[in-house]
């Protein structure tokens, strides 16, 4: 072949390929969905930045809800799309990476200004670093993970995120002056679970409910939980909600930690078997 066929050649695949991108479907029901979690990203900045914390972090939780349904939207309706997927990743970027380091900053980080003792140049190096870690561990996912189904690979943004809100709010409620010193460990401990290699279920529910070996153990702690977050919504969600995140975020790290001493694999959520006869193939 000569050169000018080989240059038609490519002409020939690279009109081909952008008609193909011009054909990709777009979800518009998951992708607004997907909008709205960064709508509550920005609009939980603006909070902070009005010092208004705790509707800044309610905003967050509002970001994780419609992070969760725009993705169960998109697999009920089988359009899964590469648009869905990087607006997605951008809206994370904002929603629980951005908002969450604005808001620990202000409300933690930045009080020294306020009452006039000293800021420790520790707190920008901190929301930095969680920002920064937030954004490398998405790109980590969508190049080399987004395939797995049974774990994440460290600690999921939404649920740093998350754990970032739930604790103003469990701290706002009690009244709790916390200091630098406390938050600090906080925050480098939740950036570094996000590039980490510890694994955290990614199908939590499905998970737990296939065949645990301990079923009946298992109910009843589901009911006792049960009670408990009845009677914490009695008074406020803010009791609930830190527990639960500190709770996800500590079963990964005793996971791998319970793998190293028993120089074992992971053990599996709720401590299950699925036999291959049973579901045809290996979690």
């Amino acid at each position: 072949m000569t050169d000018e066929g080989k240059r038609k050649r490519k002409r020939r695949s690279r009109r081909w390929k952008n008609r193909q991108r011009k054909r990709m479907p777009i979800n518009v029901a998951a992708s607004f969905i997907t909008t709205l979690s960064m709508y509550c990203g920005i609009a939980s900045i603006f909070a902070s930045i009005r010092l208004e914390y705790e509707l800044a972090a309610y905003w967050i939780l509002g970001a994780i809800v419609c992070d969760t349904l725009d993705g169960t939207v998109a697999r009920l309706t089988n359009s899964v799309s590469e648009f869905g997927k990087e607006l997605d990743s951008l809206s994370d970027v904002v929603s629980f990476g951005v908002a969450p380091a604005v808001l620990m900053y202000n409300a933690y980080l930045l009080e020294g200004r306020v009452t006039g003792s000293e800021l420790s140049p520790i707190a920008g190096l901190l929301t930095i670093l969680y920002v920064i870690f937030g954004a490398l561990r998405l790109a980590r996912y969508n190049v080399f993970q987004a395939d797995r189904q049974d774990v994440f690979v460290g600690l999921p943004i939404p649920a740093a995120a998350g754990t970032i809100a739930s604790f103003v709010l469990f701290s706002n409620y009690f009244e709790l002056q916390v200091a630098l010193w406390v938050m600090s460990p906080v925050v480098f401990i939740l950036s570094f679970l996000m590039v980490s290699t510890v694994r955290y279920p990614k199908k939590s529910m499905s998970v737990f409910m296939l065949a645990p070996r301990k079923g009946f153990q298992l109910l009843v702690l589901f009911v006792v939980g049960i009670a408990v977050f009845h009677y914490a919504l009695e008074y406020s969600p803010s009791i609930v909600l830190f527990p639960l995140g500190v709770t996800y975020v500590l079963f990964g790290v005793t996971n791998e930690t319970v793998a190293f001493v028993t120089r074992k694999g992971p053990i599996s959520a709720g401590d299950v078997t699925v036999s291959k006869s049973s579901q045809g193939e290996t979690p």
